[in-house]
């Protein structure tokens, strides 16, 4: 059985992310994984998959675009089964999968209730899950990130209780300390350094966090506020400008290996407004470092211990953000410990 992970490109993402430390774990427990990208075999995320995975690129343009090569590279692999952890991707999926009858595996990047897209987004959103209600009940399996988001999908796409499978995302520490291992400390070790990772997109909350971080830095002057994550688009641009005579905040962009920030930064912060499962927080966490979030998913406040790991508070509210980031700063001597995600439930779902 040869389980082939889509991906939609190259560009590196949250979701992607997870599906990489995935395949890592299936394949250290015997599985067969490889990677499947639909565009070009050239981005980001070809230095994180090659050599350690066999990466095929089929070259088209646009996801849908890419349902005919798809069927025909399933034509030609017998005993697969292809594994999509993106919206889109999944329509191409399983269009692809019925025609070839090749099982496919879903796993739910959001919750369907999430309503934080707008404009063309929204629009564009809008008709993914309209599609998607129709096709998600053809897959094999559903994975869900959470318990309450099972119940939700379940209600959303009225799915029997045997199709929707529960996996808390995986960590693999391991991996994730040593790309930080003899790294330079990226940061002035004489100034507190706050970090928050991932694209600065509305659903992030990067404006509340600036609002927050003003606050902090009237109380602590010498604080610094680092933001590791693309922000090539009209939004993240504006948000940018608003704050670009301030020295004490950095706007990065991509950075290939942000392991090193996390480990040497003092409080790691996540201020979105929605998530699926932050893992980019568990990721912070292996570096035992105190962390402030918002309860943008409830599984913060299992993640969370306030007062021993880190403070938790309610989305949009700037003053309690900044509350938290200010106590974080107090915390010493963490030892986290996940315990969540459940391998044996991962090796269920992708048996030999």
């Amino acid at each position: 059985m040869t389980y082939y992970f889509l991906l939609p490109d190259l560009s590196a993402g949250g979701a992607e992310r997870v599906s990489i430390t995935m395949a890592r774990l299936l394949r250290r427990e015997g599985r067969d994984v490889r990677f499947l990208c639909l565009g070009s075999g050239d981005g980001e995320m070809r230095s994180w998959i090659v050599p350690e995975f066999q990466l095929e690129a089929l070259g088209c343009k646009r996801v849908l675009s890419a349902i005919p090569s798809l069927c025909k590279f399933l034509h030609g692999h017998k005993d697969v089964v292809l594994f999509s952890s993106r919206e889109h991707v999944s329509i191409a999926a399983l269009i692809a999968g019925k025609r070839a009858k090749v099982p496919v595996i879903v796993r739910m990047p959001n919750m369907p209730s999430n309503r934080l897209h707008k404009g063309l987004g929204a629009l564009k959103w809008n008709v993914i899950r309209f599609v998607n209600r129709r096709l998600i009940p053809n897959a094999r399996t559903i994975i869900s990130q959470t318990d309450t988001m099972r119940e939700e999908v379940k209600a959303f796409y009225r799915l029997p209780d045997n199709k929707v499978v529960t996996i808390y995302n995986p960590v693999d520490k391991e991996h994730v300390c040593s790309e930080a291992e003899q790294k330079a400390n990226p940061f002035d070790t004489h100034k507190p350094q706050f970090l928050c990772v991932g694209n600065i997109a509305h659903s992030k909350g990067i404006d509340i966090l600036l609002q927050a971080f003003a606050k902090v830095h009237q109380m602590m002057p010498d604080a610094c506020l680092s933001i590791i994550g693309r922000h090539n688009t009209e939004y993240a641009n504006q948000l940018r400008q608003s704050v670009k005579d301030d020295t004490s905040i950095r706007f990065l962009g991509f950075i290939q290996n942000p392991y090193p920030y996390m480990k040497h930064c003092d409080v790691f912060i996540l201020p979105s407004r929605m998530e699926g499962f932050p893992n980019v927080l568990l990721e912070a966490m292996c570096f035992n470092k105190p962390v402030a979030a918002t309860t943008c998913v409830p599984i913060i406040e299992k993640l969370i211990q306030e007062g021993e790991n880190g403070y938790y508070c309610p989305t949009e509210n700037v003053e309690a953000l900044a509350e938290c980031m200010m106590k974080a700063t107090q915390l010493h001597n963490i030892s986290n410990q996940y315990e969540l995600f459940q391998k044996d439930r991962l090796l269920q779902t992708f048996p030999l």
